[in-house]
């Protein structure tokens, strides 16, 4: 499944701190319910935390997504070391590392010489 996304890295982290309350509120809310001894408002909250729990599952998938076509277009331009394509997307270093494992495991990098990243064939 490819999902592409036109809203920024500010917006889905926006999106995936917004989904984190959610799962919080409404897992607060089926404990209560449970208290009380109220078997629909259970099933109510737990419906809307699990809904929440896969809507954060896809905005992280669109996060590692967006961070994959970053790191794959400044591979275009030249191989570079994991710290130089994190400093040129202002992305954190881990959030390049872990994109840079996911395209090695893929075939769309490779390692062209120790600790330098570029694309295959190139």
């Amino acid at each position: 499944m490819t999902i592409t996304s036109t809203i920024s890295r500010r917006g889905l982290r926006r999106a995936a701190i917004c989904e984190i309350s959610l799962i919080v509120l409404t897992g607060a809310e089926a404990v209560v319910s449970a208290v009380w001894h109220s078997p629909a408002l259970i099933a109510i909250a737990l419906t809307g935390c699990a809904v929440s729990v896969f809507a954060l599952y896809l905005v992280s998938r669109l996060l590692d997504d967006n961070a994959d076509r970053a790191v794959l277009g400044q591979l275009e331009e030249g191989a570079a070391t994991c710290e130089e394509l994190a400093a040129r997307l202002s992305l954190r270093l881990a959030v390049v590392r872990l994109s840079l494992t996911r395209l090695l495991g893929s075939g769309q990098a490779c390692e062209s010489t120790p600790g330098t990243y570029g694309l295959p064939g190139r």
